[in-house]
């Protein structure tokens, strides 16, 4: 009986620290993780546990408790929150990429945008676009990404008047990629089209809405947006 006491205590102690997280008590959890710890030092389980109730107060202590983890994924994921708390979005990468959780790359690439922070959030999305390969697995992040920059980059083009024009061809070319990786994606080939038709070539764009009823017959704004270019006529060309 006193052999098994100490990893049952160590259980319900992690059980309360659990209850008290998902209060949003993170001072009580760790109370609760601390005590666990003295019992069972070497659990895994605690010491992510542990992290967690740590990451908004000490991330950089949470770090250190989830490589201690070392739980595979989740830990791995949990590290790179912590890394992008600490201000190192760059190192978060190569964490969520070994986790298989790319898309918190483009969610945090998205809130530096909306914060006005459109470099970085680029710079963030081209390290990923860097780590990641035009294969079979790895595709459909790689096509998400070039999505998620395009849309970072009309987002600046909005806000940087000086810069527009570039980062709007950079946005088009960035929604070609994405709709090149994932041709039967018709969000890809709509956010494409209209980048088109606002900057860039109009034939292009009605060949993207096209494209995108062949994928998805009477898609709405496929359709409204081939009825607007039959309305305005074609684009004139400029004199010989």
């Amino acid at each position: 009986m006193i052999v098994g006491f100490r990893p049952l205590a160590a259980w319900w102690a992690d059980a309360a620290g659990n209850r008290a997280l998902l209060r949003g008590n993170d001072a009580g959890a760790l109370e609760h993780f601390d005590r666990a710890l003295r019992l069972e030092p070497g659990w895994a389980l605690l010491h992510e546990d542990r992290g967690r109730a740590l990451l908004a107060r000490d991330p950089a202590q949470a770090l250190l408790e989830f490589d201690r983890a070392d739980c595979g994924a989740p830990c791995s994921a949990e590290a790179g929150d912590a890394l992008v708390r600490l201000g190192k979005p760059r190192e978060a990468v190569g964490r969520y990429i070994d986790a298989k959780a790319v898309s918190k790359v483009s969610d945090i690439a998205l809130s530096l945008a909306r914060q006005g922070r459109y470099d970085d959030a680029t710079a963030l999305v081209r390290a990923l676009i860097g780590r990641l390969h035009d294969d079979f697995l790895e595709r459909a992040d790689l096509a998400s990404s070039y999505a998620t920059l395009g849309a970072i980059d009309i987002q600046a083009a909005s806000a940087e008047t000086a810069h527009a024009r570039d980062r709007r061809a950079q946005a088009i070319a960035e929604f070609a990629a994405a709709s090149r990786l994932a041709p039967f994606n018709e969000g890809y080939l709509l956010s494409y089209g209209f980048a088109q038709a606002q900057w860039g070539d109009s034939d292009a764009a009605r060949r993207a809405f096209e494209r995108v009823l062949e994928i998805h017959p009477h898609q709405a704004d496929a359709e409204a947006a081939l009825a607007d270019m039959g309305a305005r006529g074609p684009t004139p060309q400029p004199a010989p």
